[in-house]
């Protein structure tokens, strides 16, 4: 079985230079700071990760990818695309035979679950995937269920769920800068398709091109 609210490693150090890009809440993206903060209304998970990811890495609220639900939060950067959806869980889940399941206290057993946040998490990863790929751009995603509320996820070893299931925003921070799988100007073009309002300065055409 295994399970992912284990206490932090040995933290690692805070992220240098500028600080994570955030988009696209004001008529131009800026860096994170504090008034960032309050403009996003509050955003938390923006507010962790950008102590950990510097501007190279992008952050957007409530992506739009085609037809469906908005995207709860997008991160791009060298470590990749990452699409995230946030869920609300108290109580125990667990994945084993291929089904999950919840815990009843009251009958001490497990009992069906429909595992809508899971499902969720799955189908925002591949809308965004299908985005991208009709973009002609990198399309691998991440998709990242972020789980709050005090629940616990776990699943027999060989019942991965297929997605990333997070709980401490440090871990994930420390999880999306850890491999560098997109190139500068791939991130560039991904950004620009998702916040097309300002173009970046790599991608942007000189007077006389």
């Amino acid at each position: 079985m295994v399970t992912l609210n284990l206490p932090s490693a040995e933290p690692e150090p805070y992220a240098t230079g500028l600080p994570m890009i955030v988009h696209p809440v004001q008529p131009h993206p800026q860096r994170f700071g504090v008034t960032r903060f309050m403009a996003l209304g509050g955003d938390r998970v923006a507010a962790h990760l950008a102590r950990r990811l510097d501007d190279d890495y992008h952050y957007f609220h409530a992506v739009r990818a085609g037809a469906g639900t908005p995207i709860n939060a997008v991160v791009v950067g060298p470590g990749g695309t990452w699409a995230m959806t946030r869920a609300e869980l108290r109580g125990r889940v667990r994945k084993r035979n291929g089904h999950w399941y919840r815990w009843n206290g009251s009958t001490e057993s497990w009992v069906p679950w429909d595992a809508l946040p899971v499902n969720d998490a799955r189908l925002a990863g591949h809308r965004l995937e299908l985005y991208l790929e009709r973009a002609s751009l990198p399309a691998t995603v991440e998709a990242c269920l972020l789980v709050h509320g005090g629940g616990e996820v776990t699943w027999d070893r060989d019942q991965r769920p297929g997605i990333h299931v997070q709980f401490e925003m440090e871990q994930l921070a420390r999880r999306i800068g850890r491999d560098d799988v997109l190139t500068a100007a791939q991130v560039d073009r991904i950004v620009a398709l998702l916040d097309p309002r300002q173009p970046l300065p790599r991608l942007a055409t000189s007077p006389g091109g």
